[in-house]
């Protein structure tokens, strides 16, 4: 939140905001509230299992005191297969739970996390459990949505892990605290064990899970035990009891600092008249994620609404990925049921962003008697291409488990309405709160109380009767003073009394006080609105309060040399004093290693000058080299080794079939030879495989220019792409569907391949053949929400954007997979790429960072590919800024042709091939061919790119393929994706590219991707 005067300023105007613009009518008659909503349950992911991960045991001890909850839970998981696997849980929080510590058990001993950056914890996990040792990771993915990821759960065996959450609990309309915790993972726990320990409550009433459940009673705490064999609640463990009511107010000190937090109790008091619509602009998010809406409760708000106004105008926009044409519907009597029928027949499809809401909002009248409506789960997926919100006061509605709730809420507040939660608000309660005006906050600031730092609320207005506020402080007596307006404009206000802390500070800096908590809480759910501006805070907040959030993650590791490595802060005191001897150590030679590594990269930089430089036969080998007619076979698959499936070049050399006497290369020079490489594959040529298209096919193709000095015109080449053509059972039906039902046949088929980045990506393909642009991009978009934040996903989804020409989509999720993954190359590297037609400075500033750094031992040769790409994007740009740039490496390499292929999957094995008119095939054994095609070394261990290079290319068909290995994954898709980046006339003015998107099915699979034909001179000419 902003400093109490800005708060000041800026709440004085919302009371305002809304002012009589609305028609007045009598309320309407009583609604009946749908069932509650079911909230998702937490489930278990390890897609690469024989056999599903069981739940041993499940301990849960909860102690609820007040209307503060904390909760410990113990999950004993085991796995029945003969192989160690990686498990991820998924689980959704209500709003007002949180997670305050986890911990895993290493050796036996239960070791407690730490909070660490999001992307330095992905990076490490990774990193770590590729090493095959102890990592855990919890990270906050989207709105309040957990991942917990465990590695490994060894074979046969069991690992233990312990959660323990925090929750403010809310009273409902009879003032009673509600507790509910759900425990239905799909499948039985062998073991339960519950205990819950109630103090001060009254009349309690056990419900769901637990009803019938007998209580103990000693003093002023209640107690309950549940024991269960091969159990699976269908129902949420429940209580609710009365509370005390009145204010609570508590004052802590935590490490130095004091913070209070109080909870109001708030009434709301005198209402204003019924405000009701005589035109509603209405704002439908029907983006996939919206198909987990609750929409009775959604319609039973409407029906309330349009019951009580009885005659509206309704302007109707959905919205998903991009905004639908504005509809409008007239309601007359009440009788809304044409547009009840549109709603309830949207399909949810496609991603959701900001701007298709602020669209829809702004396109529809404004003025008086008008009220505006936005109906999301404020989850926004799609790059967000400037929008602006709306002026007007905007009612923002959730009925979704999970959501974005900071997001909706400030973009209601912001704009002087209001956000209505109904996964906490009945229909009633939801309706008045729309439509006649009550309770809000207008200001809070210190009476008598120099220095208050930073105030935060919950919400301007009152939910379930309560107002939550917390202040840090630099004194600790005085009081604030909170200053409200009613329904209809009558000031009051109220005075919080401070008093200093009477509780002794907690020895253990790992224990977080309410007070601590609750006012970091509030402080990053309110930065979190604005995540992208406000990452740096939300990061800074998120370390030192050990809280998740959306850029932060608590981590457990298994030795401290890997907290040294990693320079993460481990858990106890006495691990910290070794820890800084050894970090102190181990800082120094930074530095140095970037040096060395610069000096390693001009030394192989030096050797690829002097292949450039040198001149390579390209007349046809002798006769007595040539290759026999006679078909050969094809190449065999990759055998599958036991332990790694990502094979060594000596395995994938025996994989080979044994050919014939090859065309005997040239002796190599000295930067590109390799010990003892076995003999090159048969020609290519040769081997069964699927027709190209015969000319150029669709993908970006630019012209740029070249500044003076570069070498002589490139050889007069065409690249033709093969058209993908996957062999699914929806892609007939799509494929021969007319324009009017390819979609319908498409919404027909999508239920079956929700959790399916292939269908997706095929059904775009077939919409983008058939010139349908617009319903291409929307099918296409469904990656951005089949799994939030899987940056594997977003890249690929980012290469198929730019195939076509989608720049300003694609940047937005490529900048979003460089945030969540910085360690690995390829995240800039994409940037730059998707960069370079539009920000040429900072694509080359991107490439020089790849460049440049030291980057781990599996990321082969991306430093001088990425060198490559700088050179040649200055050669063409003038007046760039090269200072940053060693001048050693400034020299541009211009090629005839060049291909480079990249993939979507870790720790895989994918590798590109490339056959010469004479058969001659460069591939990862046979890096340098007879006229001096050139391939970079081999990517074993995941994303490429892996490149070809020749300078001077003879006239002839060049044929490049993609051949999977194998894979070392443990949660991959049954395909892997794959982005071949083709270009003739490589760092000249007459450069040329082709992008395809394409995918293989699984280990030994071999797909021709596309094709060089490189035209003969004409007679007299020369290069």
């Amino acid at each position: 939140m902003p400093s109490a005067t800005t708060l000041r300023s800026l709440l004085a105007l919302l009371t305002l905001a809304a002012s009589a613009t609305f028609a007045l009518s009598p309320p309407p008659p009583p609604v009946k509230p749908p069932p509650p909503i079911a909230p998702p349950m937490p489930r278990f992911i390890v897609p690469d299992a024989g056999q599903p991960l069981t739940l041993q045991r499940v301990q849960v001890q909860a102690t609820l005191a007040g209307a503060q909850a904390q909760t410990r839970l113990e999950l004993v998981v085991r796995n029945p297969n003969p192989r160690q696997l990686e498990a991820t849980l998924e689980f959704p929080l209500d709003a007002g739970q949180s997670v305050v510590g986890f911990a895993l058990d290493i050796r036996g001993e239960m070791v407690a996390a730490v909070p660490v950056p999001k992307d330095k914890g992905r990076q490490v996990f990774d990193d770590i459990s590729r090493r095959r040792v102890d990592p855990a990771l919890l990270e906050r993915t989207a709105g309040n949505n957990f991942k917990l990821r465990i590695y490994p759960v060894p074979p046969n065996g069991e690992r233990r892990v312990m959660l323990q959450l925090a929750e403010t609990l809310q009273p409902n309309a009879h003032g009673r605290l509600q507790y509910r915790l759900p425990l239905n993972f799909g499948q039985p726990m062998a073991q339960f064990e519950g205990r819950f320990d109630l103090r001060g409550g009254t009349r309690i009433l056990p419900a769901g899970a637990l009803a019938g459940v007998e209580t103990f009673a000693r003093g002023d705490q209640t107690s309950m035990q549940l024991q269960r064999r091969d159990w699976q609640p269908r129902e949420a463990l429940a209580l609710s009891w009365a509370g005390s009511g009145g204010d609570n107010v508590v004052v802590q000190e935590h490490l130095g600092q004091v913070y209070a937090y109080a909870e109001l109790a708030a009434a709301e008091g005198a209402r204003g008249p019924a405000r009701l619509p005589r035109e509603l602009n209405l704002v439908w998010d029907a983006s996939g994620s919206g198909a987990e809406r609750d929409h009775a409760r959604e319609l039973a708000l409407l029906d309330a609404l349009f019951s009580a106004a009885r005659d509206v105008r309704v302007h109707l926009t959905v919205a998903r990925d991009a905004a639908e044409q504005e509809r409008v519907f007239d309601v007359r009597g009440g009788d809304w049921q044409a547009l009840r029928r549109t709603l309830q027949q949207l399909p949810y499809d496609g991603a959701s962003s900001p701007a298709t809401w602020y669209a829809g909002l702004a396109a529809a009248p404004s003025g008086s008697g008008t009220m505006s409506l936005l109906f999301s789960d404020g989850l926004a997926t799609w790059p967000d291409l400037g929008g602006q919100p709306p002026a007007g006061p905007v009612f923002t509605v959730n009925a979704a488990s999970r959501a974005d709730l900071p997001r909706l809420r400030r973009l209601a507040e912001t704009s002087g309405a209001r956000l209505l939660d109904l996964t906490r608000m009945d229909t009633a309660s939801a309706f008045t709160a729309l439509t006649r005006p009550g309770l809000q906050v207008v200001d809070v600031k210190g009476d008598g109380v120099e220095g208050i730092e930073d105030v935060v609320i919950e919400s301007l207005h009152p939910e379930n009767g309560r107002l939550a506020i917390a202040a840090r402080l630099t004194v600790v007596t005085g009081r604030l003073l909170v200053t409200l307006t009613d329904g209809q404009g009558r000031r009051s206000q109220r005075r919080i009394e401070l008093r200093a802390p009477t509780e002794s500070p907690a020895s253990d800096e790992a224990t977080l006080p309410l007070a601590a908590r609750r006012w970091a809480e509030l402080r990053v759910a309110e930065l979190s609105a604005e995540q992208q501006r406000n990452r740096a805070q939300i990061r800074r907040l998120g370390e030192q309060f050990r809280l998740l959030s959306a850029e932060t993650s608590l981590i457990v590791l298994d030795e401290l040399a890997d907290y040294v490595r990693y320079e993460i802060v481990p858990p106890t005191a006495a691990m910290r004093a070794t820890y800084q001897q050894m970090l102190a150590q181990r800082g120094a030679s930074r530095q140095a290693d970037r040096e060395r590594h610069v000096d390693g990269l001009v030394q192989r930089f030096k050797q690829r000058e002097a292949w450039w430089a040198k001149t390579f036969p390209l007349e046809a080998p002798p006769v007595a080299e040539a290759r026999p007619t006679a078909p050969l076979p094809p190449v065999a698959p990759a055998p599958v080794r036991p332990s790694i499936a990502v094979p060594s070049q000596a395995a994938k050399a025996a994989a080979d079939v044994a050919r014939p006497a090859p065309i005997a290369p040239p002796p190599a020079p000295a930067e590109m030879r390799m010990a003892a490489p076995p003999a090159p594959a048969p020609a290519m040529a040769s081997m069964a495989a699927p027709a190209l298209e015969s000319v150029a096919v669709t993908g970006s193709r630019r012209a740029r220019e070249e500044d003076a000095g570069t070498a002589a015109s490139p050889a007069a080449a065409s690249i033709a792409l093969r058209a993908w053509e996957p062999n699914a059972a929806y892609v007939r039906r799509l494929r021969e569907a007319s324009d009017g039902e390819r979609y319908a046949v498409y919404l027909d088929e999508r239920p079956g391949y929700l959790s399916s980045t292939a269908f997706f990506i095929d059904a775009a393909e077939i919409f983008f053949a058939k010139g349908q642009q617009a319903l291409a991009l929307r099918v296409l978009s469904n990656l951005a929400e089949m799994e939030l934040e899987n940056r594997h996903i977003l890249r690929i989804l980012a290469y198929r954007l730019l195939q076509a020409d989608q720049v300003a989509l694609a940047v937005p999720l490529l900048e979003r997979v460089r945030e969540l993954a910085p360690d690995e190359p390829q995240s800039s590297r994409d940037l730059a790429l998707a960069l370079a037609p539009t920000q040429p400075q900072r694509a080359v500033d991107l490439l020089w960072d790849v460049a440049s750094r030291p980057w781990d031992g599996r990321f082969a040769d991306i430093d001088l590919i990425a060198l490559t790409e700088l050179n040649a994007l200055a050669a063409r740009t003038p007046r760039l800024n090269l200072s940053r740039v060693d001048a050693r490496l400034r020299r541009n390499l211009p090629l005839d042709l060049r291909a480079v292929l990249t993939w979507d999957a870790d720790n895989t094995d994918i590798d590109l091939w490339v056959t010469d008119p004479d058969g001659e095939k460069a591939y990862y054994a046979h890096r340098l061919t007879r006229q001096g095609g050139a391939m970079s070394r081999d990517f074993t261990g995941g994303y490429g790119p892996e490149e070809f290079s020749l300078r001077r290319a003879k006239p002839g068909r060049y044929e490049v393929r993609a051949q999977f290995y194998g894979h070392n994954q443990q949660l991959v898709s049954p395909y892997t994706t794959l982005m071949l980046w083709l270009s003739t006339g490589f760092g000249t003015a007459a450069q040329k590219d082709e992008r395809s998107v394409l995918r293989l099915s699984g280990r030994g699979d071999q797909v021709l991707v596309g094709s060089f034909e490189v035209e003969a001179p004409a007679a007299g000419a020369s290069k």
